[in-house]
């Protein structure tokens, strides 16, 4: 573990303006890069609103040293990387992490397109039906159309009330004067004075000094440019807003402006204790009263000393008749907090949480912390913390928030910038702060784990394979249950799931541990990952926790198991559809699916009695032992397992329901075997299809914004995922596309050279031996789910070496005709050609192997 994780990277300034941090990681295999320039949404013109963010999805088409076919996209694509960009208010990121050799090779694709980008007019006409798809999905969106709603209340002034997504009306690029705007724009701000180069990497110090030297030289000179913010005013009001699928909520908004210099940190405070789930907390007060399921704070503008918060509170059917009680609880736990808020120990809980952190984030989110200039570091002065959150809490306590109350009931629409909304004005009713006895949320007792007090040995855990690694001080526990013939029950899933979030979900993120509950339908999963001295204390408390739920909690999940059919207008169609991924993979089949939701303590013997196995990763010594000690307290019993998850085949289509105006489908093509070049080869395929899938539907045929393929293990299975999200396009005629793509992409494949050939194997194979500890555990468990051997990734790399063109092309018909089986999942019903197909091909399962 690196000493210095927590050091902020000092800042240096090199010729021509370029601002450089640098962060060497000796012990990844991952490198990073992130170019943040300083200028967003509200530094376009007013005359085309959006154009900001048109400019960002534009660089991303082509430049002069790359063509699009060879740019930053299909490049990290091609290497198994990551990479996006985003438009805020005042700064465009754009950022890639991939394997650490092919950084310089990334950095100067990113630079060439943010200096010298092609700016294409039939390139700019396709990208502008993106953009207009993507307008049409937020315009759905819960907090999209509550800060539209929040814009109608603000001095006209601020740009904050515009319009900055940018759709079809906003951006007219067929005319001379939008493109003098577009290149005056990136003149202005696409230059090394107005840009800060972020690098991290295994890389020396001296090499990453050379990289942000190189990246000074390809970026044009230029002065850096002030911006004053706007006056940011608005009086207390209530809007009653309309949400598409919406769920009734609260959102609180607090419009801050002459914020001290030190804001950040003090923002970043109070958001830690106002949104803690410990008991003693706000949100432990008000799901006690059944207020509430939730509180999340949001921050959709922050600039200079000017912030605009959002406390966002899912309603009971009990908070939504009383919203005003709940305000009088946050204003009275608000003005409790600014008095006794910044104590020894809160402050010194806060500086722990931020460690942890810190010590498991990977290369790219390092540098998406620093990249903030006032975010905490381990040189934060605690006394201008107090003085800094003394004149925060002032400026709250004398800010009478805004009140957005939301809905899926119609009201009127509002004359608004942009985004439609549609929302009645109430009159503003005078509330009083509550005086109940607060006090300060309880400890995360999970942050500072006691001494080992071992009784138990690693050697006597026999539910578990052990695998010792040396993973930085990183750690991962999968525990699996397996039941023998009927499926699992989805009403006690969801129970158990709810009560692990509340707060284990929470307290153990704070931790530095991710939870994961998966219903895998013949098989439930639970999954923890991170800092590997946490994992006994929470494995013991949630396996006590998970033995005996709350009584409450069985109705919990009749509720949500009832209402997992319907579209969320908070979340994307097709984050709602990859949840259920794993269940309905798992099925064994349709008519096993639950026809009627009951659930009581004896439902809990089921899930007592499963067997259970699993695999841990990073423990050694005393702490593997302690592990086996907590182990203990969790259900199930140890014994015999089918080691091997069953597998899916046949064809099936599956309606989640999830009604909405757009259409979202995924397409899981199951291998058709487990033999080691069947994978290889149809890992190589995905690599090979991503960037091509990519251009295809999304640019050319401009389906939507949400749109990607490729090679995914899920509930031990392997497979090639296809995802779709599209405002315009039906299920069926989004699956037809796919079906179309996979048809014409023997052209592509048979014309491939044998450069772009080895550049595919190469990344594939990188792929299969990632050591980042995240990557690397759940690989190891997805092999262990499916039976894989010990030596398997050694295998398919070998096989990936001597794949033949000829290979590729019998893959690809394979891929075709399903040979492995073909899951659809989407929010509409089968068209009537599948009709036929989905009564004779019900899923089966293959023996174990």
């Amino acid at each position: 573990m690196d000493n210095d994780i927590a050091e902020r990277p000092e800042l240096s300034h090199l010729p021509g303006g370029l601002r450089i941090r640098l962060l060497p990681r000796r012990r990844s295999s991952q490198a990073a890069a992130l170019v943040r320039v300083h200028a967003g949404a509200h530094d376009a013109p007013a005359a085309y609103p959006g154009l900001a963010h048109f400019l960002e999805h534009l660089l991303f088409l082509g430049s002069d040293r790359y063509p699009p076919e060879q740019g930053l996209m299909p490049f990290i694509q091609g290497c198994g990387g990551q990479l996006n960009a985003s438009t805020r208010e005042r700064h465009t990121d754009f950022f890639f992490q991939l394997p650490a050799e092919l950084l310089e090779q990334g950095l100067l694709r990113l630079l060439d397109m943010l200096a010298h980008p092609l700016l294409d007019p039939a390139a700019q006409l396709r990208e502008r039906e993106v953009l207009q798809a993507e307008y049409l999905a937020r315009a759905q969106d819960s907090e999209t159309l509550c800060d539209a709603a929040l814009g109608t209340l603000l001095g006209v002034e601020h740009p904050f009330v515009g319009f900055h997504a940018g759709n079809r009306d906003s951006l007219p690029v067929e005319t001379d004067e939008f493109q003098l705007a577009l290149r005056g724009y990136h003149r202005r701000f696409y230059h090394a004075g107005q840009i800060e180069l972020l690098l991290a990497g295994p890389q020396s110090t001296t090499e990453l000094q050379r990289l942000s030297e190189l990246a000074a030289r390809n970026l044009p000179s230029g002065a850096s440019l002030e911006r004053a913010p706007a006056p940011l005013r608005a009086s207390a009001s209530w809007l009653d807003v309309q949400i598409p699928n919406g769920a009734p909520g609260l959102h609180l908004c607090f419009v801050l402006d002459d914020l001290p210099g030190d804001n950040a940190v003090a923002l970043d405070y109070l958001a830690t204790w106002i949104s803690s789930e410990m008991p003693g907390s706000l949100l432990a007060n008000l799901r006690a009263e059944s207020f509430c399921n939730g509180l999340k704070w949001r921050e959709p503008y922050r600039y200079a000393n000017q912030a605009v918060v959002v406390l966002t509170l899912p309603l009971t059917e009990r908070g939504r008749a009383q919203p005003q009680e709940i305000i009088s609880r946050v204003l009275g736990w608000l003005t409790f907090f600014a008095r006794a808020g910044i104590q020894r120990r809160s402050r010194e809980e806060y500086r722990f949480i931020r460690l942890r952190s810190l010590q498991g984030f990977t290369p790219l989110e390092l540098l998406r912390y620093w990249v903030e200039p006032a975010a905490w570091s381990a040189a934060s002065d605690s006394d201008s913390l107090q003085q800094a959150f003394d004149a925060l809490m002032r400026r709250v306590s004398s800010c009478e928030p805004i009140v957005l109350l939301t809905g899926s009931d119609e009201r009127p629409a509002l004359a608004s910038k942009g985004f439609p909304v549609r929302a009645r004005r109430e009159a503003p009713r005078r509330i009083e702060s509550c005086s109940l006895d607060w006090r300060l949320p309880e400890p995360n007792t999970w942050l500072k784990p006691p001494a080992p007090q071992m009784r138990g040995s690693a050697a006597d855990e026999s539910s578990l394979r052990w695998k010792t690694s040396d993973c930085n001080g990183q750690a991962a526990l999968y525990l699996r249950w397996q039941f023998a013939e009927t499926p699992s029950c989805a009403a006690l899933w969801h129970a158990l799931w709810s009560t692990l979030q509340q707060p284990c979900l929470w307290a153990a993120k704070q931790a530095g541990v991710t939870l994961r509950f998966e219903d895998f339908g013949h098989a439930w999963c639970l999954s923890l990952l991170g800092f590997a001295e946490a994992f006994p204390r929470i494995v013991e408390d949630i396996g006590r926790l998970l033995n005996n739920p709350p009584s409450q909690a069985f109705a919990e999940g009749i509720r949500l198991a009832g209402e997992a059919g319907r579209s969320s207008g908070d979340e994307m169609l097709i984050r709602q559809l990859i949840r259920q991924l794993p269940r309905q993979l798992g099925q064994r089949a349709p008519d096993h699916e639950e026809k009627e939701l009951r659930l009581d303590r004896s439902v809990l013997l089921r899930w007592q009695t499963a067997q259970r196995d699993g695999l841990a990763m990073g423990f050694t010594g005393d702490l593997a032992d302690s592990l086996a000690e907590a182990m203990k307290a969790m259900p199930g019993l140890s014994g015999d397992t089918n080691d091997t998850m069953r597998r899916f085949v046949g064809r099936r289509w599956h309606d989640a329901g999830l009604r909405a105006t757009d259409s979202a489908v995924l397409l899981f093509c199951s291998l058709p075997d487990a033999n080691p070049e069947t994978e290889a080869g149809w890992r190589l395929l995905a690599r090979l299809m991503e960037g091509d899938f990519f251009r295809r539907l999304r640019g050319e045929l401009q389906l939507g914004y949400a749109v990607f393929c490729g090679f995914r293990q899920i509930a031990g299975q392997g497979g090639i995922l296809f995802a779709v999200q599209s405002p315009k396009a039906s299920a069926a005629e989004i699956l037809a596309h796919v079906g179309a793509f996979l048809a014409d992409f023997t052209h592509p494949l048979s014309d491939l050279s044998a450069e772009r050939m080895a550049q595919a194997v190469q990344a594939s194979t990188d792929l299969l031996f990632d050591n980042e500890p995240e990557i690397a555990m759940e690989r190891t468990w997805q092999n262990h789910l499916a039976g894989r051997p010990k030596d398997h990734p050694q295998r398919v790399a070998a096989a990936l070496r001597k794949l033949q063109l000829s290979d590729l092309l019998g893959q690809l018909q394979a891929l075709r005709e399903a040979e492995g089986g073909q899951l659809v999942l989407a929010n509409a019903p089968p068209p009537s050609e599948w009709a036929q197909t989905v009564r004779e091909n019900r899923p089966r399962c293959s023996p174990p192997r």
